[in-house]
Formats: C-alpha cells, structure tokens, sequence
C-alpha cells in the first residue's frame, strides 16, 4: 500500500515541459521479524522524477540515517538529479519499517533489493548509497550487475573499515544507547543523548530514531540489538568490513568523497576502489574528492552547503554521460556513433577478417513494459504480437 504526499518545487523553463510537483509515494507497513532471510520486505520513499518513462535510482543512506533526510537533496532543482531519474530511498533490512533479520551479509541483504525490484518492476537501476548505503549498492553490481545500470558511492570504499576512528565512535554510540532505559519520558531521552553522544549530527539522527511504542515507552527505529551484536565482534559480514566473497564489480561506477573524509581516506583507501570495480578509471575520472574544510561533520554531504552542491553536479554528470553506457564506449555520446572490433575469433584464426559492431543498449525497464512491442506496431502496422493472438 501506498500513501502520496505533494511537494511544491519551481523549476526554470526548459525545452520540455515538467511537472510542476514531485510526487512523494510512501511505501506502508511495519516491519516484521522474518527466520527466512528470502522473505525479507524492504519499504521506503519513491520521488517521481520531473519527466515520463525516467530510469529509476534506488539510493540506500548510512547506518541508522533516516532516508528523511536525503529528501530535500534529491527534491532541490538547482541539484537536478530529478531531471534525469526516478528516486527510491530505500530503507535496508533492520531499518526504518524494513523488516527484521539478524544476518547482515551482503549477498543476502543484495538478494533483498532484487525481490524489491522484481515486485515494483524495475528492471535495472542506478544504484547509489552513503556509507554504509554505498557498500550495499556496490554489493548488488558484484551479485546481480546485469540489474544494475551503474553504482554511485558516497563517502565510501570497499575495505575493511573496522579500525578507522570514525567506525569506532559509531560502535561506542550504540554502546551508550543500548543502556538507555526507553521507559524514560521523551524530554529525558533527549538529555541523555545530550549528555553521552558529543557528535551532533550522530545525536540528532538518533533522536530522530527515537520511536514511540504504546502510551509510554519509547524504542529506535533500527533493531540496534542486531546491530550491535554485528559490530561488536570482529567478523566477516561487520557493517565496515568489505569481504572478498563478494567478487568484483564490472560496470560503471563513481565515487564521491569529502577532501578530509574520516571515512575514506585519499592517500590510500581510494586504492580498493580500483581494485574492486576493475572499470574505474582511477582519480579525476570515476574518483572524485570535493574540497572542502577539514571538518567531522563533512561525513554528512547533504546537510552542508560547500558540499552539497559539488555534490549534486558530480551526481548529475555520472547519469547524464555515463550511467548505463557500455563499458567499452567513453560515454554516452559514442552510443551509436562509435563501433567496438569483434575479437572474438582473432585467438584461434590468424587470417580472421575483424567486424564491428555497435554495443547493444536496451529500454531501462525493458523486462516490465512493452515498448518494444508498440515500436514494431509503429514500423508495421500488421504486426502482432502474442498477446494479440491471444
């Protein structure tokens, strides 16, 4: 089930007509604790873009993060991701009203975004996510890549991020929260966040979290128990780790990152970036780094304006030219202007004459529409297809 909410937004005149509102969908349910990881529901919000038949982006935010907080970035025109894409903000598994499961592996928290996209028929997708969101996202190209049109990762890499300061904080804030007495009253709650999280960004997200049960006691709205228990042991699937089971990606990709990110560090941690995405076209072309001061809140992109901005433009730039490109074009204006030799029999016949051939690209919902039905009706006005037979 569904409820829509509308948001004004003005936007300049351009060549095409727009829609004057964006539509807020918000996807209904309460979680529910599953035994069977396959049975797993995600839910969240989708932001209609500003034209029909837009590609979609299913976009995963950090740890704890309620996908609130991503709207106003996505819902700016002058940032202009909707011009280009549909968004779902997507609440993971153990967050938000996503249903419950105590396993947090990769490969099965990616098998849950596929059944999401199967049952709202999306065929492919932009991934993109913050943090803990962008490994997710990366996680889904490595398992499933043809789903998967192209990844954006924010603040993020894929290693083992287990010893960085950042991550040790965020383990000693569940720490404190977890002996919170939720029975307490609202304004209580609030002092003691006060008094034991000194970061305040990492206060006022799990202030936001805090949710009322019944008429007096509270809870978080993330299964913190599960959580915890994951990062309170060294082990393989840890929220901050990236495991070597989980292979490569082959598609197109981009990172973003703040210059003095306490999360991804530009001397060396930009080095797994390449290593896992074996397209990446290293610093300047798929790594980007934006400039900005050396702050512990520059994690949180959206919420600063020096950031916030570059931000959306290296955003922008990665869907306009090259998200759902094939790999072996430079970007999307050789789409149908630039053919790739056939190599395929070269190896084995010496006298082999090369052909070539220009890279395929299909309708981004191409499993769950009919266009291509409709474009052969249009050519051939006999045509017919097999459910007009029927």
């Amino acid at each position: 089930m569904f409820t829509r909410t509308l948001k004004k937004a003005f936007y300049p005149q351009t060549a095409r007509a727009f829609a004057t509102y964006s539509k807020i969908i918000h996807s209904l349910g309460s979680p529910k604790y599953q035994t069977d990881t396959r049975q797993v529901t995600l839910r969240g919000t989708y932001i209609r873009g500003n034209f029909n038949d837009l590609p979609n982006m299913i976009f995963f935010p950090e740890l704890c993060d309620p996908i609130a907080n991503w709207n106003n970035f996505f819902l700016n025109p002058d940032n202009g991701i909707l011009n280009y894409r549909n968004v779902w903000l997507l609440n993971y598994r153990n967050f938000g009203n996503s249903d419950r499961h105590p396993s947090f592996d990769l490969e099965e928290m990616a098998n849950d975004v596929i059944r999401f996209m199967y049952e709202h028929k999306i065929s492919t997708a932009t991934l993109a996510g913050h943090g803990f969101g962008a490994k997710l996202a990366l996680a889904v190209g490595c398992y499933h890549a043809e789903r998967v049109t192209g990844v954006v990762a924010i603040d993020s890499s894929p290693m083992d991020q287990r010893y960085h300061e950042a991550f040790q904080e965020f383990r000693s804030y569940l720490e404190k929260i977890r002996r919170i007495d939720m029975t307490r009253p609202r304004p209580e709650l609030e002092q003691i966040l006060k008094k034991e999280i000194p970061d305040p960004k990492w206060r006022s997200i799990f202030s936001q979290s805090i949710k009322k049960v019944g008429d007096r006691n509270y809870t978080w709205d993330f299964e913190l128990e599960y959580l915890y228990q994951n990062v309170r042991f060294n082990k393989a699937d840890c929220v901050a780790n990236w495991a070597e089971k989980h292979g490569l990606y082959t598609g197109r990709v981009r990172f973003i990152f703040p210059e003095y990110s306490r999360w991804v560090h530009l001397a060396t941690n930009t080095l797994p970036m390449m290593k896992v995405c074996v397209r990446c076209h290293g610093y300047g072309r798929d790594i980007f780094a934006i400039q900005g001061d050396e702050s512990p809140l520059n994690h949180w992109m959206y919420d600063l304006d020096d950031l916030a901005f570059p931000l959306s433009r290296k955003f922008v730039q990665f869907l306009r030219l090259y998200d759902g490109v094939h790999v072996l074009l430079q970007d999307r204006s050789e789409i149908g202007n630039y053919f790739i030799p056939d190599r395929h029999a070269s190896r084995n016949d010496p006298n082999h004459v090369y052909e070539d051939y220009a890279p395929a690209h299909l309708h981004h919902n191409w499993r769950f529409s009919n266009i291509y039905e409709e474009a052969k009706k249009f050519e051939d006005p006999n045509y017919k297809s097999k459910k007009d037979d029927e």
